[in-house]
């Protein structure tokens, strides 16, 4: 229950943008989609292209999870964004949601709602240590 809390305040937190504004999108979160576009369909796609429905961003954490979803359009390399291709019904599987953790790529079918959670939790939940930093014990004298 706690941690289903915590993954919801998070994502109050973060901004959204649905697949209609993939062209206004920044060359870094486009560079990103692209890439989840080619690991979804190589890992989950079937018959049908696989193709960008909408983003969620956390750019404090550098975190952007990017949901995928069968179009109208056949499966054909190479895989990326094509305009050509229609979201078939919302309903349709597989959906994908990829997570990009700081350049890290994992996808899963929307389905493991569990796996996709922890993703986005550990990396929220990330900390950095940065080379050089005393501890605080270290810094309290």
């Amino acid at each position: 229950m706690r941690g289903s809390l915590l993954l919801l305040s998070a994502l109050l937190l973060l901004e959204s943008t649905d697949g209609n504004g993939y062209d206004q999108l920044s060359q870094h979160d486009t560079d990103i989609i692209d890439r989840a576009i080619k690991a979804a369909n190589e890992r989950h796609g079937k018959t049908k292209h696989l193709d960008f429905d909408s983003i969620i961003a956390n750019y404090d954490k550098r975190m952007l999870n990017v949901l995928l979803k069968p179009t109208t359009c056949d499966r054909t390399e190479p895989f990326v964004h094509r305009k050509d291709c229609k979201i078939r019904n919302p309903k349709a599987t597989p959906q994908v949601s990829c997570i990009d953790c700081r350049g890290e790529m994992t996808c899963f079918l929307l389905r493991e709602q569990e796996k996709i959670k922890q993703t986005v939790d550990k990396c929220l939940h990330l900390r950095f240590h940065i080379t050089g930093d005393g501890t605080g014990i270290s810094l309290a004298k």
